[in-house]
């Protein structure tokens, strides 16, 4: 989307469609759950992404909406190991999940030990058959050296996704990162950008560098600031 003029070609309902509505902070209730699921259905957003424990509660909220639920794996920091991420995994996807988001093992990945990055989300990979897999890099914690060799690890393991962050992490997305991480990809996976992200302008940015999806908890906000932005 190289230009405004192209941007002006963007709807509301587009728009929504790239953006995974996050219900992931650590006070939240089965009240925000709620909430959100209400919201993605009225906005029409690709997702919520929630906590194990609460998918089985949003997807009976959100049956025959057409809103996928995501089921969260390893956050914040992805070094609770292969076990871990698999129960977490299989959890949200017994009870309706039909996206998978995990964290990569970061200790893993800052030791050098990447056949068990690689495997944890190879693992995760074979419990989420049929279903999308994204993979979080963190990628404010990563040399640009690291950024590509997770991304890449991601993609030789079935990722569908590379997510650029958590939005837990000291930094959220960037678009050199998602630049970066277009580039490693070639087109053998989508781009995600999450952390930070709370304006039209930054989700138009984080477009134009090649992402796919947009994750935030301030959605609602986003489109709100789409509106503003297209009355201009």
């Amino acid at each position: 989307m190289p230009a405004r003029e192209a941007a002006h070609e963007l709807t509301v309902e587009t728009v929504a469609r790239t953006i995974d509505h996050v219900v992931l902070a650590p006070d939240h209730t089965f009240r925000d759950v709620e909430q959100a699921c209400a919201e993605a259905t009225d906005y029409g957003f690709a997702s919520v992404c929630l906590a194990p424990y609460a998918v089985g509660f949003a997807a009976r909220l959100l049956r025959g909406t057409g809103v996928a639920i995501c089921g969260a794996v390893g956050i914040p920091l992805g070094y609770s190991g292969m076990a871990a991420k698999c129960d977490e995994a299989r959890t949200s996807i017994e009870a309706g999940a039909g996206e998978i988001e995990m964290a990569i093992n970061l200790v893993a990945m800052k030791s050098g030990r990447y056949a068990d990055v690689q495997g944890e989300i190879a693992a995760v990979r074979r419990l989420a058959t049929g279903l999308v897999l994204k993979v979080t890099l963190e990628c404010c914690y990563l040399t640009d050296a690291e950024k590509a060799r997770a991304c890449k690890l991601a993609i030789d393991a079935g990722a569908d996704f590379v997510k650029t962050s958590t939005g837990f992490g000291r930094a959220g997305a960037t678009v050199r990162d998602v630049h970066l991480l277009g580039l490693v990809t070639a087109g053998r996976a989508e781009i995600e950008a999450a952390g930070g992200i709370t304006r039209f302008r930054q989700v138009q940015d984080m477009m134009r560098a090649g992402a796919a999806r947009i994750a935030s908890p301030d959605a609602v906000k986003i489109i709100k600031d789409f509106y503003r932005w297209e009355a201009e």
